[in-house]
């Protein structure tokens, strides 16, 4: 885990039914990594709701879409709660 995930949560971090901010992407992501939750719609400023956190993936529903993503890949996405 790098400096910047050690300050920001993980998406894999929050419990099911949270509503987070996408803040970031961890630094110890790679450029796949960053295209490819961009392209899912993954970017900095999208309001995403965690459905299930688990240690094989997270599923989340962003932009009204459902969506899963593995585990390792949810830890590079950093957010924020929402209220």
């Amino acid at each position: 885990m790098c400096s910047v995930c050690a300050v920001h949560r993980p998406l894999s971090d929050f419990p099911s039914g949270s509503r987070v901010k996408i803040e970031r992407f961890c630094e110890c992501a790679g450029g796949n990594c960053r295209c490819r939750l961009c392209a899912l719609g993954l970017t900095p400023g999208t309001l995403v709701e965690v459905d299930s956190a688990g240690p094989g993936g997270c599923r989340i529903k962003v932009r009204g879409s459902d969506l899963v993503i593995g585990r390792g890949m949810a830890e590079k996405v950093l957010a924020s709660p929402q209220t």
